[in-house]
Formats: C-alpha cells, structure tokens, sequence
C-alpha cells in the first residue's frame, strides 16, 4: 500500500516550488522553477499566464514522478502565492491578459488620477489597506482605462495561487487573505467592500466568491491526472497569500510573538486580537488584515519592507556574483566605516510613507569595497526592519518576547547575526524551512481531511525551534548608529527623494 503524503504549491516572486511533506510535517522532496518573467516593449512586466501554467506542470510532473518511484500516494494539494497579482480569464477559461506582477509600476498614474475621488483614509478604514498602487485594484483599474476590450471580456480576476487551482479543478474561488490584497475586500464583514467597489466603479461581477482558507476546491481533474502522471486521486484545498500561509505553519498567529518573512521582500506581521484602524498606521504604511480558516479568524498587522532580498539580488548583479555569496562579515566595515545603503529603491517602507523612493549610497571613498557595501545592505535593510517595529511599539500596546523567521534568507547566517544585534530580539529558526510549501500542505490537508482540525493538524506536525540567536556586544554599537547617524541620514533621503 502507497504511503500518504501531503503536497504544497508556493508560487513566489522568483521562483515556483512545490514540497511533499508526511503528515507529520517531515520533509520528503522538493521541485522548482524561477518564476517566468518578462518586460515587454510597452517599458512594463509580465509574468507570463501560460508559463506559469506550464511550469506548475513541469513541476507537479516531477513530484509525481518522485511519489510514484517511492510508492507515496500524494492525498491532497493546495496552492499558495504572491499578492496582489492577478490573471483576468473570459467566461471560456482563456487568458485575457498576462499576470501583471505585484510591484509592476504602471499603476501609480492610475492611482494619482483617482486621488480626488476617494479619500486614503476611508480606503483605510474600510479595507485595512493604504491607498498604494501595487493592490490589484489599482491593477483591474489599469486594464479598465488602457485596454477596454479586456476589461469589458473579463470573467473573473484570479490571484495567482486560485488561478492554478482552478486550471487543475475548475472551481473559482479564493480566500480572504488574498482578498484583502485587492483593495477591494471588507475584513470585518469578511466580504468584498461594496463601498470601494461602487467609489471606484469596478464590477464586482468579475471578483470570485470568498471561501475559507482550507476549504475543499475539488479533485484534480482526470485530464490534468493524465498529464502529470498522477495515480491516485488527489484533492485541492484552498490556499493564500504566501506570508500569512507560512505564518498558519508555524502557528504562528499569537500575541507575543512577531514572524518575520523574509524573502524577496520583507514583512513583519504581529498577530492582534482585533481589526486596527488606527490612523497613525494608516499614515505610516501599516496594513490590517484577516487570516481566515473554518476554525479560526485571525487579526493581524504588517509592516512591508518592499525591497528586501531583492536589493541583494541587485548586489549580486552589479558585482556579477553568484548565488554562494560568501564573505568575511567580520572584515568588513559596513557603517562602521560610514557607509549607508539605504533600499528604498523603488518603493518607501513602514513607517516611510513617501509617493516616491529611490535608493543611496553614501560614505564612498576610494578605499570602499564591494564587501563593505554587502555588510552595509544587511545592516541598513535590518535598521529598517527596527524602523518599522519601534514604530508599532509606540503606537500600539504590542510586546513580543520573538521574532519567528522565515523565508529565503534564513539561509543567510551572516545577516540573521546581524539582525538580532540591530533588533535586539530572540530570533527563533524552525526546522520547517518551506513554510509557506507547508503551510500550504496544511491546508490542503485540512480540506481533505486528513487532520480533523487545527489543532489535530498542530499536534502532528514535528514543529522544532533548531536554532535561538540573541543579541551580543555589538547591540550597543549598533543602537548608537541607528539612533544618532542612520534615522539622520534617512531624514535626508526622504527630502532628496521629494526633489524632482
């Protein structure tokens, strides 16, 4: 007899991977793919709706591969994803447009046009959302205006992650947690906003029902089956949006704990017991939002640093530097030599609310090296991260006694040392490294009922703290060059960035 095995879909910002996991969260394998991405003549990027499609193919091919070679029997799937994105599909099922990535710039000229028609504040108060033009509505908005005869034929908006559900079982549906990333999603009627959608003028027609993350979607249809070499049936569950999956993985919406995501970009997301709508957040990038499972509903705030990992992504191109990046933290001087990379380089983070941003480099002299620059880029990008929680700290009546890690760069040890030092926290790293492919899993599970409930699901899975960083020495140095040089220069930043 096959052994049971439960798979989970992570569909991020640069790459596709899809995990098995037992169903006591122990890792058996992985397959992956870079994220398709192109930038047409039109100066504005794509992921390409067919790659991704046929890419998830490749991928699931490979699994199934794996799982029929060792005899495993893959029970259920579902598929998690990067926000705000979207694929528009006609009443057939075709593609109408390519999925225009989340932090594709075509939309801030949509967004500064309707600055006069609704208010940020009411935005806020209705959607926990600030007005930024990265949402999916900004996005819908876009095609409505430049390209008419999309709009007019649109069926439905697919997320990225409901999208590949639906090509595998034909069910249109998504959760609230990626819901909430359209602008257009009312958390606490846990509905879709009929007071945005009618300001604005979207047709809510074109917005698929809301089900729970968790919840059954359907089997894999026979054709897919065929196509993958899949031998059993297997069930999709519901999925979401990739941080607040990994962060169910890990338990991870409590009270006195931050989880901090950290990949292409970064986010900080504190568990409430409440919806905020506080208007300092509002004014200082704060998101509110909801995490929704048929067990629980679950508050929460987030903080956004938009360009994290892919500032040193940006660094590994300059330099012409493979991925084995691998220096010597402890000869380079960083600011101690007072150098400053500061990686708003394309968007402004909490609490930085500026409508433009790029980044900088200052303290250049003939003697800086490319190390120096990467030591100053871990630091700068963790002072924002402090940046951000001083800031809920102040604001809120938030204490946290961790910082839960996950995501790409938990890998980097060198940077995870730094951190605790600047953020003079307990970092925690757990041994489920794939959160999001196992929070995922989870929920597909769940919707198969494999585990009973949460808690059932809780109890099985072999959830380890492996590795506790705190603090050291270097804490007090850092503190002295956050407070009397960093939060300077960045004052300075900001007024450069207003001249244009």
């Amino acid at each position: 007899m096959a052994k049971s095995v439960i798979a989970g879909f992570d569909a991020g910002t640069s790459k596709f991977r899809c995990n098995l996991f037992d169903i006591y969260g122990n890792h058996k394998f992985e397959a992956s793919e870079a994220t398709p991405l192109k930038k047409k003549s039109d100066g504005f990027f794509y992921n390409p709706s067919d790659q991704i499609y046929n890419i998830t193919l490749n991928i699931l091919k490979k699994i199934t591969k794996y799982a029929n070679k060792n005899n495993l029997n893959i029970k259920s799937i579902s598929f998690s994803s990067v926000g705000e994105s979207g694929i528009p599909i006609d009443i057939n099922g075709n593609i109408l447009l390519d999925c225009i990535p989340w932090y594709d710039q075509r939309t801030k000229i949509t967004k500064d046009k309707l600055k006069n028609i609704i208010d940020d504040n009411f935005i806020y108060e209705n959607t926990g959302l600030t007005n930024d033009h990265f949402f999916s509505a900004y996005k819908i908005l876009w095609i409505k205006k430049n390209r008419p005869l999309v709009y007019k034929n649109i069926f439905k908006w697919l997320p990225i992650s409901d999208y590949l559900a639906w090509k595998l079982t034909g069910e249109i549906s998504t959760d609230a947690s990626q819901a909430m990333r359209t602008m257009l999603f009312d958390p606490k009627k846990l509905n879709w906003s009929d007071k945005i959608i009618d300001k604005i003028k979207i047709d809510k027609k074109i917005l698929p029902k809301i089900v729970n993350a968790g919840d059954k979607k359907g089997l894999i249809s026979e054709k897919i089956k065929k196509k993958i070499s899949l031998r059993y049936d297997c069930l999709v569950g519901t999925g979401g949006h990739d941080d607040f999956v990994g962060t169910f993985a890990i338990n991870g919406f409590k009270n006195d704990i931050a989880i901090n995501s950290l990949g292409s970009a970064e986010a900080l997301i504190i568990n409430t017991k409440k919806f905020y709508t506080k208007k300092i957040l509002n004014r200082s990038k704060f998101i509110s939002g909801v995490f929704k499972t048929r067990n629980k509903t679950n508050y929460y705030i987030v903080g956004s640093i938009l360009t994290s990992g892919i500032v040193l992504d940006w660094y590994k191109r300059l330099f012409n530097i493979n991925n084995n990046l691998k220096i010597n933290i402890k000869k380079s001087e960083g600011v101690k030599k007072n150098i400053f990379v500061f990686p708003q380089f394309e968007f402004s983070h909490s609490p930085i609310n500026e409508k433009y941003s790029n980044g900088a480099i200052l303290g250049l002299n003939l003697k800086t090296n490319k190390n120096d620059i990467y030591k100053s880029i871990l630091e700068c990008l963790t002072f924002d991260t402090k940046h951000a929680l001083d800031f809920l700290f102040k604001y809120t009546n938030i204490k946290i006694k961790k910082i839960i890690c996950f995501g790409g760069s938990v890998n980097n040890k060198q940077w995870l040392k730094i951190r605790s030092n600047i953020l003079k926290q307990k970092l925690v790293i757990v041994n489920n490294v794939e959160n999001v492919s196992l929070g995922s899993a989870i929920l597909g599970a769940l919707a198969a009922k494999i585990y009973k409930n949460e808690n059932e699901a809780f109890s099985k899975i072999n959830f380890k703290e492996i590795k506790i960083i705190k603090s050291n020495k270097e804490s007090k140095f850092y503190a002295n060059i956050y407070k009397k040089k960093y939060l300077s220069h960045l004052k300075h930043i900001i007024e450069l960035n207003k001249i244009r």
